[in-house]
């Protein structure tokens, strides 16, 4: 194993001088799985006046003082609201249907709210300026969702791009959906990562599986050399693919701390890595460098031992990142 290059070399050199893309600006549903190029905040204050959050009429609620089932007042003005329409100025309550007497065109109160009642304060939903998710999280559907509620239909964000020239479509299929899952948008040419199938299968890389994988640049682009094997591939886009995108996309590499239930034995000297299985007791290693369909059906995230452990103990608790392709933990 000493021929072999450790990870953190082949890392070092091919993400040396690799910065982030630029940013673009794209439409807030579109950008679902990009990376956020800067702070996403809310523009204006939520609401920007007082709206209603019930049905009702619109009332000035110390003008109503005394107003009670045997002494109806009546309302000189009365507006009716819907939840969500903004309160007319001058008032700052809304009076709900029940507490309200109709007789022909005229509308009395039957009790007096307390100012604010059933209403949505200005600003109370978020104030302007309230940063949503900082710049390197990702967009997700709830983060889109709550950006368009904002009010705000464009983001900017870093999106690497990824071709994918793999001739087994299995693995192809495999590798577009893990790259699609990274933020990743895929392309047929001008790409800034290339994924393709290792030309040679001496193994090269301390990394198991994953011996005959390698990244570095070439022609202005980094190419991701993939062994032809599912379990080695894997092990290459979670091992180098990751962190290249992450460069890529000025992305941090956010991790999940789990508490093994059991001892997680790795070999000195090489990276391996572990499919990490959730239980009733805690999270349970598959063995180390060890890699079955079956294992990755089972598992829900993964880790990377590092070449200087020997593993970690049981009740440790460790970093591990996301398996599924959707990034979801259980």
């Amino acid at each position: 194993m000493s021929c072999l290059s450790p990870l953190a070399d082949c890392l070092d050199h091919a993400l040396s001088g690799v910065g982030p893309r630029a940013a673009v600006r794209m439409a807030v549903t579109a950008a679902v799985g990009a990376v956020l190029a800067e702070d996403l905040r809310v523009a204006t204050d939520l609401p920007p006046r007082p709206e209603a959050l019930r049905a009702g009429v619109a009332v000035l609620a110390l003008d109503l003082m005394g107003a009670s089932p045997q002494m109806p007042l009546p309302l000189a003005a009365a507006v009716r609201v819907l939840p969500g329409m903004m309160l007319p100025a001058g008032t700052d309550a809304v009076l709900p249907e029940d507490d309200l007497e109709v007789s022909g065109t005229l509308i009395s109160a039957l009790r007096a709210p307390a100012p604010g009642e059933g209403v949505r304060l200005a600003g109370q939903d978020a104030r302007a300026g309230l940063v949503l998710a900082e710049a390197g999280a990702v967009v997700t559907p709830k983060l889109a969702a709550l950006a368009g509620l904002a009010g705000l239909t464009e983001v900017a964000v870093r999106r690497p791009t990824v071709a994918v020239d793999l001739p087994d479509p299995a693995l192809a299929a495999l590798a577009r959906l893990w790259a699609g899952a990274e933020g990743a948008e895929i392309v047929t040419e001008a790409a800034d990562l290339v994924l393709r199938p290792t030309g040679s299968h001496a193994p090269r890389l301390a990394l198991f599986p994953g011996e005959t994988a390698w990244l570095g640049p070439e022609g202005g682009r980094l190419v991701l050399d993939l062994p032809l094997r599912f379990d080695g591939a894997l092990a290459a886009l979670l091992a180098l693919g990751r962190p290249a995108l992450r460069a890529l996309a000025a992305r941090g590499e956010p991790a999940e701390q789990v508490t093994l239930a059991r001892k997680l034995t790795s070999t000195i000297g090489v990276t391996e890595l572990a499919l990490l299985v959730p239980t009733a007791e805690g999270w349970v290693a598959e063995p180390a460098a060890t890699v079955t369909l079956a294992g990755v059906a089972r598992a829900r995230a993964s880790v990377l031992v590092p070449p200087d452990a020997e593993g970690y103990p049981g009740g440790a608790v460790i970093a591990a990142q996301p398996l599924d392709l959707g990034g979801a933990w259980r």
